[in-house]
This record gives C-alpha cells, sequence and structure tokens, in this order.
C-alpha cells in the first residue's frame, strides 16, 4: 500500500506544559497530518470498506499501541480492561488486545464501524452508542478517547455529558487517556490537506480532500473522496464538525466530571493530549 500525504494549510501545534518525566514514554515527533474517524453521513456505509485503506497508511496503529501500552504501564496499578471510546473499525482495540493484552471493549456512534471491528475481535464487546450518553453495565480500569474524537461532540455542554457519562464506567483511580481536538486559537480555516492512499493488490486508489471552515465554535471538515477500483470510479462526500474547545474549557469540564488531570506535550499525532484520573465515586 502506498500514501502520498500533501499539506497546505491547516493546523499550528501548540506548545505544551512539560509532564512529569514518567508520563513522556515516547519523544517528540514533527508536524504530522491529522485525520479524523468519519462522523454521521449518508456515505458513511460507501466509504467504510476504504476506511482502513486510507488509515491504516495514515496511522501506524501499531507504533501507536506501543505508544499507550507505555504510557499504560506507568498507571499505578497497571489497566487492565480498558474502554475505547470512538473506536472505529476497531483497529487500536486489535492491536492493544492481540499484542499487548489487555481486554479492550469499544463504542461508536457508527454501526458500520462497530460491524467492522467485532470481526476483528469477536470476543470483544463493541456497541452501537453516543459518546454523550452510553450505558453499558459495567465499569473499566481506563478509557480512551483518541484521535480528536472528543471534538465530535460539538459543543461545550455536549464535552461536559462525555466526560461525565465516560467517568461514570470508569472504577474510582481510572485513567482517561484523551487526544483533543484543535484548540481555536490553532485552528486555521482553509484548504487542509490532499492524501492519496493505493492498494496494488486490491487495484485500488482513493484521493482525499479536506476543507476546513468555520461555523461559530465549531470546525467544519468538508472531504471530498475519488476512489477507483478494478470496478470503476466513483465520488464520495462527507462532512465532519468538531467543536473547538480550549485548554480551559477541557479542564472545566474534567474538573466537574471528578477528574484531576495533567496535559502531556504532544499526542500521537502531535496536538493535544490529556491524562485524567478518576478521583472518586462522586461522578457529576
Amino acid at each position: 500500500m502506498v500514501v502520498k500525504r500533501k499539506i497546505r494549510e491547516g493546523i499550528s501545534p501548540k506548545s505544551k506544559s512539560e509532564l512529569p518525566a514518567t508520563f513522556r514514554p515516547w519523544p517528540a515527533a514533527t508536524l504530522a497530518l491529522r485525520t479524523f474517524p468519519p462522523t454521521l453521513s449518508r456515505n458513511v456505509r460507501a466509504l467504510r470498506r476504504y476506511y482502513d485503506l486510507i488509515y491504516r497508511n495514515l496511522k501506524d496503529y501499531s507504533d501507536e499501541a506501543a505508544k499507550i501500552d507505555a504510557l499504560l504501564k506507568r498507571f499505578d496499578p497497571i489497566p487492565k480492561q480498558i474502554l475505547d471510546i470512538a473506536c472505529g473499525t476497531g483497529e487500536h482495540a486489535l492491536q492493544l488486545s492481540q499484542h499487548f493484552g489487555y481486554e479492550v471493549d469499544g463504542i461508536d456512534i457508527q454501526s458500520s464501524f462497530i460491524e467492522i471491528a467485532k470481526g476483528k475481535l469477536p470476543n470483544a464487546r463493541f456497541e452501537v452508542a453516543d459518546m454523550r450518553n452510553f450505558s453499558l453495565g459495567r465499569t473499566y480500569d481506563a478509557a480512551l478517547c483518541l484521535f480528536s474524537s472528543i471534538g465530535y461532540v460539538e459543543t461545550i455542554d455536549a464535552l461536559q455529558d462525555a466526560l461525565a457519562c465516560i467517568a461514570r464506567h470508569l472504577n474510582p483511580g481510572g485513567w482517561l487517556i484523551c487526544e483533543p481536538w484543535v484548540s481555536t486559537e490553532n485552528w486555521t480555516p482553509g484548504l487542509v490537506d490532499v492524501t492519496h492512499a493505493s492498494d496494488p493488490q486490491s487495484d485500488t486508489e482513493v484521493s482525499r480532500t479536506r476543507r476546513g471552515e468555520t461555523d461559530g465554535s465549531v470546525a467544519v471538515m468538508k472531504i471530498d473522496y475519488a476512489i477507483s477500483t478494478a470496478a470503476g470510479k466513483k465520488k464520495l462526500a462527507e462532512t465532519h464538525r468538531l467543536g473547538l474547545f480550549t485548554d480551559k474549557e477541557i479542564e472545566i469540564a474534567l474538573e466537574k466530571a471528578g477528574f484531576s488531570f495533567q496535559w502531556g506535550e504532544h499526542g500521537l499525532h502531535n496536538g493535544r493530549i490529556v491524562f485524567a484520573k478518576r478521583l472518586s465515586d462522586q461522578c457529576s
């Protein structure tokens, strides 16, 4: 598989306050292309067959799982049971389960992605659920909300709802590792990037163009796909909406949800990352 990426405009990384060395298991990276899990759209089912092709080339899931594992092993006690929020097709869950021995369940708002995730890890629990309001009837040692997924809640109130719901699904002392979407001051509307992915084995090529706009405090990503297969060519489109939250807004929401927290220097893709610990049984 081959991927070519061209970044034209867009996201400026924000410097982070240093996290203690025990929380920095990997070195800082150079600016990497930001990618986004699909949201609800009329084309999501048509696009799902190409999701892993695109994102496996844009992201090294094996490497990211190793980084997550290195971080989790610095927590005391070491988490064993993990909930992956906005798990997509379950690739992180697969890597963490198969290579590092974690028990990983997942939720995602897209039923088509949950179907794929269940095929990858039949013994895990994957549920179609909205991170703002879900109830799984159990708790976990840690939760992951990676890849800017928390931004899809769009509003401050919804952010609070999501974090409170996540807290209720964590054991006391449990951890949340969250990679937020870019903040308001670091968002630049305009053409963000053009990506080309190909798989010679299936004779498939995908060209993806993302354009960024702003709607109040929401970043709007309009994405066009040009897909070429042995059966012919087609075009698809979808729109993603992600809330632009400041560090302070996220901090307030975490505190209200019953978390202590600390910011990391960089996330898996050099964006923001926050480590939050559930403090008590009393979560809002």
